[in-house]
């Protein structure tokens, strides 16, 4: 092995990160991964690429009109945001911030799958928040754990891979706490606009309250990994000067601008929401076990035809995710939803393997 002075060679000893895959997803039903399965309006698509200009390719990108439609949307001064790389790119800043080798956090578990990656990264002294069976939360045990001189505290709301949502008087009640013990807190909305609910105006009240969002879940823009941190001033300015050179290219700023303008977002969730609700009544009627969630997937347990389902879903071209990751529940299977098209092209496979039922 090299030796390389002050390296973290060690410290990527305990990391595993799985390469993407060798064949392209593109052709496949992608509900897998959360992202938006339908393809996006052809004539709106058609305009937004004529707009695209060579300055969009050899410029420097320049976000200061993104900025401010942030500001205007979440009505809060615009030295509140810093515009990352995704919510992964922001999850990070604050890592960056916050934590030093062998600080206390505290996380959900499961969540999502880079925060124990940053936990390992940054030598973090991580505790862990489990879910039980029934994809509750103890809360106290966050309540508790807040006593032990914690540096981030670190809140998925709604969470993924449960798709399971804290409620404000909660939150209200965990961020009370946390200020009292100097904590810093991080809730991510990654999935905010399949939910309403949100804590950016509790920025105003808590200064310890940073929340990360990300275009790619609502949005449905995955392949341009835009997202953004709102909190308070201070904290924007300090986690303003952890960002990379340029927050996120050109390509990204155009087209996060103009979905925002059109209200892109609000389209397709109310489009996802039809197609959710036409596959839970589906499931109702072959009386399979579920759990709805607060985002844009579900979780179903397809009982002893699972294998059955799951390999007609390969055969149909149509991918898939293992479960909420909690335990006792590993039979479930969780599938990515969108609008009423491609959801009946799963129901078709569960109305083929369960015809007997019908």
């Amino acid at each position: 092995m090299i030796k390389l002075r002050n390296s973290k060679i060690d410290i990527t000893k305990n990391i595993f990160r799985e390469r993407g895959p060798k064949k392209s997803r593109h052709s496949f039903l992608r509900l897998d991964k959360n992202e938006r399965v339908s393809k996006l309006n052809h004539k709106f698509f058609h305009k937004l690429t004529k707009k695209i200009s060579h300055e969009h390719l050899t410029s420097y990108p320049e976000l200061e009109p993104l900025y401010a439609l942030l500001s205007k949307e979440n009505k809060l001064n615009k030295n509140c945001f810093v515009i990352t790389p995704g919510s992964d790119g922001g999850i990070r800043l604050c890592f960056e911030l916050f934590v030093k080798p062998k600080a206390k956090i505290i996380t959900l578990s499961p969540t999502f799958a880079m925060v124990d990656i940053y936990a390992k990264i940054f030598q973090a002294k991580q505790f862990k928040i489990k879910y039980d069976e029934n994809l509750r939360l103890n809360v106290n045990d966050i309540l508790n754990n807040l006593k032990k001189r914690v540096s981030l505290l670190i809140l998925a709301n709604p969470n993924s891979p449960t798709g399971t949502i804290i409620d404000k008087a909660t939150i209200i009640k965990i961020l009370k706490e946390a200020k009292k013990n100097k904590t810093a807190v991080l809730i991510d909305e990654a999935y905010f606009g399949f939910t309403k609910y949100t804590t950016i105006p509790l920025i105003r009240k808590f200064n310890n309250l940073i929340v990360v969002r990300t275009f790619s879940k609502s949005f449905g823009l995955a392949g341009l990994r835009g997202g953004y941190l709102a909190t308070n001033k201070f904290l924007a300015k300090q986690l303003f000067s952890l960002k990379p050179m340029y927050e996120i290219n050109s390509l990204a700023i155009l087209i996060i601008k103009e979905f925002i303008k059109k209200k892109i977002s609000k389209k397709y969730t109310r489009q996802t929401n039809i197609g959710k609700n036409f596959l839970l009544k589906n499931f109702k009627m072959h009386n399979l076990k579920y759990f709805d969630t607060h985002a844009n997937f579900v979780h179903v347990d397809f009982k002893k035809n699972k294998k059955k389902v799951l390999n007609q879903f390969k055969r149909k071209q149509i991918l898939f995710k293992g479960g909420p990751g909690v335990r006792k529940l590993e039979n479930y299977t969780r599938i990515t939803t969108g609008p009423l098209n491609e959801m009946k092209k799963v129901v078709r496979v569960i109305n083929k393997i369960f015809k007997k039922k019908l």
